[in-house]
């Protein structure tokens, strides 16, 4: 005999049957027995003929071998026995058996007793894939050879968790399966008795946990389809030896750092950290092989329901101490201070989401402690005595778990946004605060570049960070990266077949908990159908930005769970798509519905069953007793409740509000992804359209599902051509019966109103759709139906209710258009010289000054505004010095000595040339002019005007932090110089100007280039002096809330200004039945344009009014009988009534006839050269909110006057008039 040929075990060992149960200390809850092959009956001497022995030691694995004498003759079968609570045992047969040979490790025959655990991930990040746990109560399947095997109760209490059999072939009936309940009648059990090998080969057990226990028919499905079964069920290789665990789990991470590594990472994270990478190696080997329990981390029971309140589950769990809760509490305490403080807008911080809603919620409104977050009792390790029996372990999916963990933990994600908007909102600067980081933060706009986005470079950190901390923009930002990471994972979820197919096992049941499972996916699809954008109620422009970085957060793209919806909504074949919706085929949607006399086949596959959800729903109360889910107990609750009814399912039975809202959740969640993913290909689907995208085929799958859910309520409702509906007097959903529109959502382009009759004027579509082209696709159901009744009467009531508030509007509002005139524009000069020391040059001078000292006394009112009188005086002397000094130099030039200016020239007196040289010395006074003049002594007098005027101006500006006081500093360094050069006598000259003129004048010239430069533009001024600018001394007016926000809206609102001619002009206008456009409106040839960004940035409660008066400029231009030169005349004519007006989205359109024929006569009169009209136009926007009101355009940041009843009526002889825009000041960009 060679020693190839001689077994590990005794010497001369022969004829024996060996069966390996791994682990020890096993009770005779499970044992083995042999039964005659072809009956049941037990072979008690054989069965104790069993001579047990126990290996272990550090080479053997830890184990009991089964012996029994055997012989290959025996045709006798072993059997699994269970204990149960009602007498007989449950018996499961196993394989066949022959006589094994003994092993030294691993035997041929082996059964491996395991605890079922669970993978519980966290919700920060895709690369988690959870630490493993005990299963939560339950049930799990075994299935082998394609049958169900064993089915058990899994029962947790706080102690341990425990497995109870189901007598499983009692409910068998020939290859059917009895529908009723299954009850569990093992003893508890400690671990679960699985084959892993027989006769050398593997056994290959197919296992799943469910939160429910699996239909009859779901069961017959899942045995009749093996490729279902493979992707429900899972198959870990459970094959044990000493040297496969010592390969797959000796020196691996184990369970606890698992926990640690899995639980380091969050959101931010873009690469797989090496822990985490290591783990998951090992975590793969947790997954598809048995593995010790001793490698599993140290926890508590299960407790599902505070569970899904936790974004790190598995961290409560794995902490005996009871001390998670506690410090969890304590982090977002930590965090919320620190975000109050505004310390932590960038930091990427993994928080509990309701511990953080705990913090903020108290900020908002103070409220009683929060018991969940409360201090748990220290409890034992629930695996010490799996531990100590060396049991093992195999990882089960859960994916129903994670999927209600998802949804909760998304849900409270979306309530945390609303929470942190709440609470931002309660800043005293909240609002200034927004549109600044709405509208300056953002680098791009609309796709383009944010012109207000420089303007941020005003604002100095502290400024920033407030901007941030008053808008929670950082913790909002934070929050956007977790929503989106939990939407991720969600949709992720419910792309994995084993989770459709958990789903299919909820589907297959009958009754109430049908509906309800339905009822939780469509849950699930709204929780995926809006973005975090979407969500905030601070993001009006779909984004988050970051004042301190520049940086935004954009949510425009579609998510991954709008994607999913979309794709699983348009694929017939996705499996999900035929669980959520019947088969169009199934039914005519052109013709009303007509419900099957044949019920509905549960055939096990989760497939949608109409008729099963009407029987569901048809009871008056819901019986308690038939409840037998979690979804189902849910449901009722919200029937009973009253939250599911609204004014359609009212008059329903109870249970029928719950279709109702799976309708709306199913189909809102649809739209939405389909508007989101259009919208990502340019798509247009906007729904003020005339003729939106519409996807017939999605709308007719939608209307299939609706009646046939509720046929009672919807079943009348088809898809027919407009004309076949008007012809059979059909009640059209969306035309009959229209609420009128809203004014401010009208379209711009239908709104008409006339000058004398203020009446709206309603498109003909507005009224009964009779523009519709009659082959147009529609919905309709009878008019005597009582929803088709319902519904008209809701619209009614709904236009009456309009009506009557747009009547209190207009009683409010009175005469809020006001027509006027328009008065003269300012004149504008720009000095450009070709020639010094010339006549033309002087006159060019004194024109300049005469330029001067205009503008200064225009500016009088507002230089005293914001300066200060001092400062007004003072420019308007130093101009009126220059005008004397420029009208002397021309009058010499042009008149000589003959003219009485030119007296200024003669010598008043003389200094001394000793008394010169004694102070200044003999170098110095010997260029010192001696003789001085009246001329001189204006030279003097207007340069230290104009270099106190430029120092005063410099220092305004520094108190400003405008950069313009380096501008003000040269000009002040210029006007010295100049000073110097009047004082001194000029040596060699170029063009009449000396080295210190040149150098006056190239000091001038720079610094008025600084100042248009460098120059702060209003948006700087505010950002600067307001509430989070760093010099907010300087504006006391900008550091109260409401005027702070005042004054920055009217920044922001750009209102504009625009006389064009009427694109819709006409001649001559005929009236014309079939045209939109009135006739009234087609006669006017002018067009006036009033706009501003006001309706989209003040959304909110209010009446915004606009102010408008037009006035008629005649300008005429004669020949001088002097020098040749035309002069200018203008005559203002009385306010012109307009046409008619109409309001737009942005603002207000004035159409009014311009009297050319009757100026003309006017105009050539007077031997005027040329002449022609402009029209003069004042506009004033107010704001009526309650009792105050807000009247735009504002005063600019640097003037605090308010508004008082000398700023009521406009005044068509001021350009620039304080609260009043003009076609001037306020010209669009782009206008000529």
């Amino acid at each position: 005999m060679t020693q190839s040929t001689l077994s590990s075990g005794p010497c001369c060992e022969v004829n024996k049957l060996i069966v390996q149960v791994t682990g020890n200390g096993h009770p005779d809850t499970q044992r083995l027995a042999f039964y005659e092959h072809d009956s049941l009956k037990r072979l008690d001497a054989l069965t104790d003929s069993d001579r047990p022995e126990t290996l272990t030691g550090e080479y053997l694995l830890n184990s009991a071998l089964h012996v029994w004498a055997w012989s290959n003759t025996f045709k006798h079968r072993l059997w699994l026995e269970i204990a149960s609570v009602d007498g007989a045992p449950i018996r499961v047969p196993l394989p066949e058996v022959s006589i094994t040979p003994r092993q030294f490790d691993g035997q041929w025959n082996q059964i491996i007793p395991v605890v079922p655990f669970v993978a519980l991930p966290g919700v920060n990040s895709t690369h988690d894939n959870g630490t493993p746990v005990l299963c939560r109560a339950g049930f799990i399947y075994v299935f082998l050879n394609g049958r169900v095997w064993r089915e058990l109760e899994v029962r947790v209490d706080d102690e341990r968790t425990t497995y109870h059999d189901v007598d499983f072939n009692e409910y068998r009936m020939g290859d059917e399966i009895e529908p009723r309940s299954r009850l569990a009648t093992g003893q508890a059990l400690e671990d679960i008795w699985l084959p892993s090998s027989w006769n050398n080969l593997p056994v290959a057990p197919q296992l799943c946990f469910s939160e429910i226990q699996l239909s009859g028919p779901r069961l017959r499905c899942l045995e009749n389809d093996s490729a279902l079964r493979r992707q429900r069920c899972q198959s870990p290789n459970l094959r044990s030896s000493l040297a496969t665990f010592e390969r797959l789990f000796h020196n691996k991470p184990d369970g606890t750092a698992m926990l640690e590594a899995f639980g380091a990472l969050n959101a931010h994270d873009k690469v797989r950290p090496q822990a985490a990478a290591d783990a998951h190696v090992s975590w793969l080997n947790y997954d598809t092989h048995a593995f010790p329990v001793s490698r599993v981390a140290p926890q508590r029971a299960r407790q599902p329901g505070y569970e899904w309140l936790l974004d790190q589950p598995a961290r409560y769990l794995c902490d005996l101490s009871g001390q998670f809760p506690v410090r969890a509490l304590s982090e977002a305490h930590a965090h919320v201070t620190r975000s109050e403080r505004g310390e932590t807008a960038y930091q990427a911080t993994s928080l509990e989401t309701g511990a953080w809603a705990h913090w903020i919620g108290e900020l908002c409104t103070p409220q009683l402690g929060d018991e969940l977050w409360h201090e748990q009792p220290e409890v034992p390790d629930v695996l010490h005595r799996a531990r100590q029996r060396n049991l093992y372990g195999v990882m089960l999916q859960d994916p129903h778990y994670r999927l209600r963990h998802l949804h909760t933990r998304v849900n409270d994600q979306q309530n945390l946004l609303q929470l942190c908007a709440a609470r931002a909102s309660r800043h005293a600067h909240h609002a200034s605060a927004l549109l600044v980081q709405q509208l300056v933060v953002p680098s791009t706009l609309g796709g383009g570049i944010n012109p207000l986005h420089k303007q941020l470079n005003a604002l100095k950190l502290q400024g920033r960070i407030d901007v941030n901390r008053f808008t929670a923009s950082g913790e909002r930002q934070q929050l956007w990266r977790s929503l989106e990471m939990s939407q991720a994972l969600l949709s992720e979820c419910l792309t994995t077949r084993r989770t459709q197919q958990t789903l299919a096992d909820h589907l297959s049941l009958e009754g109430f908990d049908y509906v309800a499972a339905l009822h939780f996916v469509s849950q699930l699809f709204a929780s995926l159908a809006t973005r975090p954008s979407q969500t905030d109620p601070l993001a009006v422009n779909g984004e988050v930005g970051d004042a301190v970085t520049g940086l935004s957060k954009s949510g425009s793209d579609p998510s991954d769970g709008q994607r999913l919806i979309q794709h699983i909504a348009n694929d017939e074949t996705h499996p999900l798509h035929r669980m959520l919706w019947p088969a169009l085929e199934s039914q005519d949607t052109n013709a009303p519905y007509v419900q099957s006399a044949v019920p509905d086949i549960n055939s096990g596959d989760g497939l949608f069953r109409p008729n099963a959800l009407l029987a569901a729903v048809s009871c008056e109360v819901i019986d308690p007793k038939q409840l037998n889910t979690l979804d189902a107990y849910l449901l009722a609750g919200l029937v009973e409740s009253g939250s599911l009814n609204n004014t359609l399912t009212g008059t329903l039975k109870a249970a029928a509000a719950a279709l109702g809202n799976l309708f709306e959740n199913l189909q809102g969640s649809v739209d939405t992804a389909e508007r989101a993913v259009q919208a990502a290909r340019n798509i247009p689907i906007s729904t003020t359209s005339p003729a939106p995208v519409v996807n017939l085929t999605q709308q007719k799958r939608a209307v299939a599902q609706l009646r046939s859910m509720l046929p009672g309520g919807f079943g009348a409702l088809h898809f027919l051509t407009h004309q076949e509906a008007r012809n059979k007097n059909l009640y059209i959903f969306g035309l009959t019966d229209l609420p009128k529109i809203p004014e401010r959502l009208r379209r711009p382009s239908l709104d008409y109103r006339s000058a004398s009759d203020i009446s709206m004027v309603e498109p003909q579509h507005y009224r009964n759709g009779g523009d519709l082209h009659p082959n147009t696709i529609v919905i309709a159901m009878p008019r005597e139906h009582r929803v088709a009744q319902l519904v008209s009467s809701v619209n009614q009531r709904v236009n009456a209710a309009w009506q009557e508030n747009m009547a209190e509007q207009e009683k409010v509002r009175g005469n809020a258009i006001q027509q006027a005139v328009k008065h003269q524009q300012a004149l504008k000069s720009e000095w450009m010289y070709k020639a010094l020391n010339s006549t033309p040059f002087a006159a060019m001078v004194g024109m300049l000054e005469v330029w001067n000292l205009r503008n200064e006394l225009e500016a009088w009112d507002n230089t005293t505004r914001e300066k200060g009188k001092l400062r007004t005086f003072g420019g308007a002397g130093g101009a009126a010095v220059d005008l004397l000094i420029a009208m002397e130099a021309l009058t010499v030039k042009l008149a000589g000595s003959q003219s009485i200016l030119a007296a200024a020239n003669k010598t008043l007196f003389v200094i001394p040339k000793a008394f010169s040289t004694q102070v200044l010395g003999a170098k110095f006074a010997q260029r010192l002019v001696n003789k001085i003049t009246a001329s001189l002594l204006a030279k003097i007098t207007a340069g230290s005007i104009f270099v106190g005027l430029n120092l005063y101006d410099a220092w305004y500006a520094h108190q400003w932090g405008d950069d313009a006081k380096w501008g003000h500093l040269l000009m002040a360094a210029g006007g010295l110089t100049g000073i110097a050069s009047t004082m001194t006598v000029g040596g060699a000259t170029l063009l009449g100007l000396g080295p210190l003129g040149w150098i006056t004048l190239i000091f001038v010239s720079i610094g008025l280039s600084l100042v248009y430069w460098l120059g702060s533009t209003p948006i700087e001024d505010w950002l600067s002096a307001g509430p989070f600018g760093p010099n907010a001394d300087r504006a006391p007016h900008l550091q109260s809330p409401e005027p702070a926000f005042y004054y920055l809206v009217s920044l922001i609102a750009d209102i504009r200004i625009t006389v064009e001619r009427n694109p819709e002009y006409t001649v001559p206008a005929y009236s014309e039945h079939y045209n939109p456009v009135p006739k009234y409106v087609r006669e006017a040839d002018t067009r006036i344009r009033i706009e501003s960004n006001l309706p989209g940035l003040l959304t909110g409660p209010g009446d915004l009014s606009t102010k408008a008066s037009c006035a008629l400029m005649m300008v005429r231009r004669f020949q001088t009988r002097f020098d040749g030169s035309p002069r200018v005349e203008t005559q203002l004519y009385p306010e012109t009534k307009p046409i008619t007006y109409r309001r737009t989205i942005n603002g207000l359109e004035i159409f009014i006839v311009t009297p050319w024929e009757r100026y003309a006569e006017t105009a050539r009169s007077n031997d005027a050269v040329s002449a022609h009209i402009e029209w003069q136009v004042r506009a004033q926007l107010t704001l009526s909110d309650g009792d105050s009101s807000w009247v735009f355009p504002a005063p600019k940041p640097k003037d605090p006057t308010p508004f008082n009843s000398t700023h009521a009526a406009p005044n068509f002889k001021e350009v620039g008039q304080l609260y009043w825009a003009d076609e001037t000041t306020h010209k669009a960009r782009g206008d000529k």
